[in-house]
């Protein structure tokens, strides 16, 4: 089975450069912005997660159905998309992130 990595993941860089350049021009606020990417994790997640649990249960029972191959296609490639959205949400949330490590490892000296 051959993948697809650049189809899925330009859609997501495109609504992600909007969504960002509308924020840093103050069009919308960075919670919306925020709100937006988390929508889209969750979207995501949940559902690679149960493409990912029903193969599970269909191999587990050793079920081979039609639609198998087409849905281990499809959890691969919302679970490479979730790696690029997971990198993106790095990117909004990282000097809060950051931050919370300086902090950390501050107070980890100070013992």
């Amino acid at each position: 089975m051959v993948y697809n990595i650049i189809m899925p993941v330009l859609p997501f860089i495109g609504i992600y450069l909007l969504t960002y350049c509308l924020y840093r021009m103050d069009l919308i606020k960075k919670a919306l912005h925020v709100n937006i990417w988390n929508l889209i994790i969750g979207s995501i997640f949940l559902i690679s997660a149960g493409a990912g649990f029903v193969l599970l249960l269909l191999m587990e029972f050793g079920v081979v159905l039609p639609i198998s191959s087409q849905l281990l296609y499809w959890h691969v490639e919302l679970g490479m998309s979730l790696f690029l959205v997971t990198i993106f949400h790095f990117h909004t949330y990282w000097k809060s992130s950051q931050n919370i490590v300086v902090k950390k490892r501050l107070k980890i000296w100070e013992i």
